[in-house]
């Protein structure tokens, strides 16, 4: 049983020289799809989505969702002559719209542009040392370690998925649940003048609060809400599903993708050797390394090398060995110039 076992990161394919950064993929955007990029760029509340982009995808707010469809709530009353049931549904398939472009779409133009990588020219000159009776976890959705170093696919799990696959089928989304998601929101927002139920006008009298996000998140009874009207009540309401659909399509499900998997996660319990080659130990992916030891018949003994190309990659490599409860001195730190074949 093979006792090596490969985790494989983004430094990976960027080591060689791909252009894989998501900051590849905003450049990607700009030629194929600007309203995508255009969207991702300014629906989120975050300084550089590309920067973290999958943690990113979190900062998009319910408050943001509720304003952007708010212009389409229905103007008529539903016992209105001029009411049509076209109106009130005209919101919620707005906000649906938007859903689909943040999750299905962005699936698919990320997948797309993921089978637009290569090797470039002069990739030999960086090929590294790699055992290829290993095992190996990829966290890419590239396969250069199957097609360049000619490991066997027998030997390689994709967790998330690869370039091969049907567009639109990888994993890729923040690592927090809806329901967490939806908690912590609230416990941020909940104290916030303009979601309280009584507000206060230029002329210092209190009124109760329209505000659609406050009535769609904080009102404790609806039956004392300031709707306007019953067909905006059923609009918000409807609007609020779909909303909450954004939450559930773009979280990273570690249990789903470990269910996916668990015929080869479980059989790493012989592991004794892991080398880390081009992860950023980032904290979303930290349950599946805290699986991988959970099923490793030995795993206080097992010897890491983890590969760094930075100070704050040497930091984090710290940190990882203290959250793992993994002794340092089983760790040992490279840079991948020292793999390189002779």
């Amino acid at each position: 049983m093979e006792e090596t076992l490969y985790i494989i990161g983004n430094g990976f394919d960027l080591h060689h020289g791909i252009a894989s950064k998501y900051s590849d993929f905003k450049i990607y955007l700009a030629k194929h799809d600007r309203d995508l990029l255009y969207a991702l760029e300014n629906l989120y509340d975050c300084e550089n989505i590309w920067g973290d982009f999958e943690k990113n995808l979190l900062t998009i707010s319910r408050e943001t969702f509720i304003k952007y469809i708010s212009p389409f709530f229905p103007a008529n009353e539903v016992d209105d002559d001029d009411f049509t049931y076209a109106e009130l549904f005209f919101s919620q398939d707005h906000a649906g719209d938007l859903v689909d472009e943040l999750t299905e779409n962005l699936r698919k133009r990320f997948h797309q542009w993921i089978r637009t990588l290569n090797m470039p020219t002069g990739y030999e000159r960086r090929i590294i040392e790699v055992d290829k009776n290993a095992l190996f976890l990829s966290f890419n959705y590239t396969d250069f370690i199957e097609t360049i170093y000619r490991v066997s696919p027998h030997q390689i799990c994709y967790l998330h998925g690869k370039k091969s696959d049907k567009v639109g089928s990888i994993v890729l989304g923040h690592g927090e649940s809806p329901e967490n998601s939806l908690e912590n929101w609230l416990k941020e927002n909940d104290k916030k003048p303009r979601f309280q139920s009584r507000l206060k006008n230029k002329r210092n009298r209190y009124y109760n609060n329209s505000n659609p996000t406050y009535l769609a998140y904080f009102l404790e009874d609806e039956r004392n809400g300031n709707w306007g009207s019953e067909a905006k009540y059923h609009a918000i309401n409807f609007a609020v599903e779909r909303i909450e659909d954004y939450y559930e399509q773009s979280f990273k499900n570690f249990y789903k993708v470990l269910q996916t998997h668990k015929i080869v996660i479980s059989s790493l319990n012989k592991i004794k050797r892991i080398i880390v080659i081009g992860h950023s130990l980032a904290k979303v992916d930290m349950p599946y390394f805290e699986k991988i030891l959970e099923v490793n018949d030995d795993s206080k003994n097992i010897e890491w090398e983890v590969s760094f190309h930075s100070d704050a990659s040497l930091n984090r490599i710290n940190e990882f060995a203290q959250e793992l409860n993994i002794n340092p001195s089983h760790i040992e730190k490279f840079r991948l110039a020292e793999r390189l074949l002779s």
